[in-house]
């Protein structure tokens, strides 16, 4: 039987709080446990601070902690070296200009009224989508959020530094429960178009709990009409996944302990450096 899903896209974080605005969905915070340490955690520990951080893109030092701990793990086990050259080969063309990314240095001495180089991709690098799915139970604290976001972070640099062009989405997916016939729900927001400059503090801000225990909480809220559970955490469905176009879905069941993260990993990289290998992709 197919599942009765609704979702829901904001093209930014200012796209999500201006919606929220505009139709009220606030959350209203009637039930006890939704205090602000629940909410918000224990460094941006209130409403405000924590909307700047978010907007910012500022992460916690417990996210940082952690992403530097699973980054050394994986990149340790996995021998990432291995895989240096191995994604996209892509033609650039270096051209010099008044105004660029770098300077030539034999030019700039040499009194050139072009001293700066640009290089631009002459050849275009598929874009792949990951998605961090932060829909976790309420029994969960700041590090089971910042393990996920961690794994998000490292896997969208690592493919950067393969040559792709990666799209970051933060989501939540959760099983509905409310007034509504409807069987799952998702709440996706880029984090990072493919052509943006890859900021791991904004991907990591991601795993900032109220995000999800605020914002999302008022969609779930007042656009979905859920009960005062607010759903089930659950893995995004394949239905969910196909209509919005995610190659990867990072969620809580891939970094439950360090074996299944280095599977997961392991099998995402080799799958893409294969596919690469075989030039079976229409893109090539």
């Amino acid at each position: 039987m197919d599942r009765k899903y609704e979702t829901l896209q904001f093209e930014s974080l200012k796209h999500m709080q201006a919606e929220i605005k505009r139709n009220g969905w606030e959350h209203s915070k009637t039930e006890q446990r939704f205090n602000h340490e629940w909410t918000y955690g224990s460094h941006f520990d209130n409403y405000d601070t924590h909307m700047l951080a978010l907007n910012q893109g500022r992460t916690s030092p417990s996210l940082i902690r952690h992403y530097k701990k699973i980054r050394n793990m994986l990149e340790r086990k996995l021998k990432v070296s291995k895989y240096a050259g191995k994604g996209l080969s892509c033609k650039r063309k270096r051209r010099y200009t008044d105004d660029g990314d770098e300077i030539d240095i034999d030019r700039f001495l040499a009194n050139s009224d072009t001293p700066w180089v640009v290089t631009k991709r002459k050849s275009k690098s598929r874009n792949i989508k990951i998605a961090i799915n932060f829909g976790l139970s309420c029994g969960n604290n700041e590090q089971s959020f910042a393990k996920i976001v961690s794994a998000g972070a490292f896997l969208s640099d690592l493919l950067t530094k393969m040559g792709y062009s990666v799209e970051v989405w933060g989501v939540d997916a959760s099983g509905y429960r409310g007034s509504l016939d409807l069987d799952e729900v998702c709440t996706a927001i880029k984090i990072k178009d493919s052509g943006q400059k890859l900021d791991i503090q904004r991907v990591l801000s991601i795993g900032l709990t109220g995000l999800f225990r605020n914002l999302v909480f008022g969609i779930l809220e007042k656009r979905w009409k859920s009960d005062s559970s607010l759903g089930t955490q659950v893995q995004m469905c394949n239905e969910i996944r196909k209509e919005l176009g995610f190659n990867y879905v990072i969620e809580q069941e891939i970094v439950t302990d360090e074996k299944k993260t280095l599977d997961y990993f392991e099998k995402a990289i080799s799958d893409l450096v294969e596919k690469r290998d075989g030039k079976t992709w229409d893109w090539l």
